[in-house]
């Protein structure tokens, strides 16, 4: 039996990888096939021949095509690459925050932002991040929300409509309840017209209709909040903002309602 898999047999090579990548498009010719791949003739022949002794590809009087087994496999390769490419754009941010905080369904599906940009805290700006973050979420007509932190600023700039949603944690409504009784908040709710619930999560995102954004935990950070807000990631592709919107109705769904808390634990201010 072959020592490596399909998926490996095929990504350890890139002629095997690239005729793979071609033949998941449709049955191509020999000839094709010699034109398109920047190899040898020899190379791509032994790459063809070996794909067929292991059933990933085969030849029909001089047309190549891809197995059942050789398409699921050219589907892997091609989610290999897409994570290989999302990755690739800024290898620093995923090496310093968290993803395990995304639901995991969620989490697979990361490399479906495609394209994006991080905008970090630098010199002479000391807050961009935060900055970013607050003016898209401004700019929206309605956005889906979700924050773990209470920040007066963020709550300045929330679009005060019906059609805003807000995901709020427990201890970030603790801690606003608590400013207002000691005298720090002049009124208990900012926001009378949001819809607000509450959540369990440890980031931040705004989904809008053409962008979504989020800030992760970095991994020094305390386990139950997101304490640092040095860096906020931007997708505005049509497949981020989808993701973003099937997060948030995830999360929606899970959520529960804000008055039994505030009634449970905080009726001295209602």
């Amino acid at each position: 039996m072959p020592a490596e898999s399909p998926n490996e047999f095929v990504v350890t090579s890139r002629v095997r990888t690239t005729i793979v990548q071609q033949l998941a498009t449709g049955p191509t010719a020999t000839g094709d096939l010699l034109a398109a791949i920047a190899a040898s003739e020899s190379a791509v022949y032994d790459a063809l021949s070996s794909l067929e002794e292991r059933g990933i590809a085969r030849k029909r009087r001089g047309t190549w095509a891809l197995t059942a087994q050789g398409q699921i496999v050219a589907d892997s390769v091609e989610a290999w690459r897409a994570t290989e490419s999302f990755l690739g754009i800024d290898p620093d941010y995923w090496e310093r925050h968290r993803a395990d905080v995304i639901p995991d369904s969620f989490r697979r599906r990361l490399p479906e932002l495609g394209d994006y940009e991080v905008y970090r805290d630098v010199p002479g700006e000391p807050n961009r991040a935060e900055q970013v973050a607050v003016s898209r979420m401004a700019a929206a007509d309605s956005p889906d929300i979700t924050t773990p932190f209470n920040s007066k600023n963020h709550q300045r700039n929330v679009p005060n409509n019906t059609e805003t949603r807000m995901l709020v944690t427990r201890e970030a409504t603790d801690i606003s309840v608590q400013r207002f009784r000691d005298g720090h908040r002049e009124q208990l709710e900012d926001l009378p017209e949001v819809q607000m619930r509450l959540t369990r999560c440890q980031f931040a995102s705004v989904v809008g209709d053409d962008f979504v954004l989020f800030g992760l935990p970095t991994v020094e950070a305390d386990e139950t909040t997101l304490s640092d807000t040095s860096a906020t990631l931007v997708a505005e592709t049509e497949s981020g903002v989808q993701w973003g919107k099937e997060l948030f109705e995830s999360l929606w769904e899970r959520s529960d309602p804000m008055e039994p808390y505030m009634v449970e634990h905080h009726a001295d201010v209602l």
